[in-house]
């Protein structure tokens, strides 16, 4: 008789996981809402990272030159100096959307079914029309059709 195994992890805050099969494989997904993520903390991270290894780089500028390696200095130059002009980037990006977000007037979704039956119309999907005096393939069989050849 087979024994089922606790999990020492606890299920507590774990999302639904949903399976999908395509073919012979199947693939589990997890229905998770995406991160908010505005990028400045990745930014900052990371420009402080290129902060530290130029730090680290400094003391050996002679050895770096004798070897002919001081590009990697101006890497992490380089790094920082983007690094620093990315973050503002990003402020910006965050603030921009922030100030949408306030402005932007609330929306209802209303199903279509509530709808007044004015706004519910059938359309037919509208056809598109050749240009004036030109030619379709159906209207000439021996024009051959498929990609123009470039002179």
């Amino acid at each position: 008789m087979a024994r089922q195994k606790r999990s020492r992890i606890p299920d507590l805050g774990r999302p639904e996981v949903t399976e999908l099969e395509f073919g012979r494989t199947t693939h589990r997904v997890a229905e998770v809402e995406p991160m908010d993520v505005d990028g400045v903390r990745t930014m900052t991270i990371g420009t402080i990272a290129w902060g530290v290894v130029a730090l680290a780089l400094l003391p050996f500028w002679g050895n770096l030159q004798d070897q002919g390696r001081t590009w990697w200095l101006w890497t992490a130059f380089a790094g920082l100096g983007l690094g620093l002009m990315g973050i503002e980037f990003c402020k910006r990006r965050r603030d921009a959307l922030a100030e949408r977000a306030a402005t932007a007037p609330l929306q209802a979704v209303i199903p279509v079914d509530e709808l007044p039956e004015e706004t519910v119309t059938d359309t037919a999907p509208v056809e598109p029309q050749a240009a004036p005096g030109a030619t379709t393939p159906d209207a000439d069989p021996e024009r051959p059709t498929g990609r123009r050849r470039r002179s």
